[in-house]
């Protein structure tokens, strides 16, 4: 049995602001860098017998993943390897936008955005909803082949996050958009054979108080 352990960065200045980050590498914010030293910790924490031993560390390239990824490696003692299929979804022309903006300046596009289940959705500019699924769960299925017995790391993004979520639960594949991902928050899928299993969805229980 495998077991996917999903960390989703630690805050950055983007995320203060309230805006959609895509491909731009921002830097984690001093709180991101203190969720990411706490959530290293915890899996490092040798005197609960919560996690197995991890085997590896997989990260978006992105710099915001990329910082995190680090500090929690230097906790585990791992390297983290970069994956580019697990960066966020690519937002083109309007990467760092806001919901408001979005919602005021282009109210065409965010009627046919919310509609979830639309993958032919597109972002002027950028990715393809349907193939940013793809791409991430490309990478999911890559990382359980290396690793079919496995405890496995990675780190990434909210929405990437969710797209391997979808990918490994397909049963529940309509909810993708509503599994709430705080910054630096744990969760836990086991795959055994052609199953899987949420074991928890965004433990924040280590996270410091903001």
């Amino acid at each position: 049995m495998a077991e996917l352990i999903f960390v989703r960065h630690g805050q950055t200045h983007g995320n203060v602001a309230g805006r959609w980050e895509g491909w731009s590498d921002d830097a984690l914010t001093p709180l991101g860098r203190a969720q990411a030293e706490a959530v290293a910790q915890r899996l490092a924490n040798e005197d609960e017998d919560e996690f197995d031993e991890v085997a590896a560390l997989y990260t978006s390239p992105l710099r915001r993943a990329l910082q995190t990824a680090r500090i929690i490696g230097a906790e585990l003692g791992l390297q983290p390897v970069s994956e580019d299929g697990f960066r966020e979804i690519n937002f083109g022309e309007l990467s760092g936008i806001t919901l408001e903006e979005m919602e005021a300046h282009h109210p065409a596009l965010f009627a046919r955005w919310k509609n979830r289940m639309d993958m032919e959705f597109q972002w002027p500019g950028g990715e393809r909803r349907a193939d940013f699924f793809h791409r991430v769960a490309c990478s999911c299925d890559r990382i359980l082949a290396r690793h079919p017995e496995d405890s496995v790391v990675i780190v990434a993004h909210g929405g990437t996050v969710r797209a391997c979520l979808a990918h490994l639960l397909p049963d529940q594949m309509s909810q993708w958009w509503g599994y709430a991902l705080d910054n630096c928050g744990l969760t836990r899928v086991s795959i055994k054979g052609n199953g899987a299993r949420l074991i928890v969805l965004n433990d924040g229980a280590h996270s410091p108080a903001q």
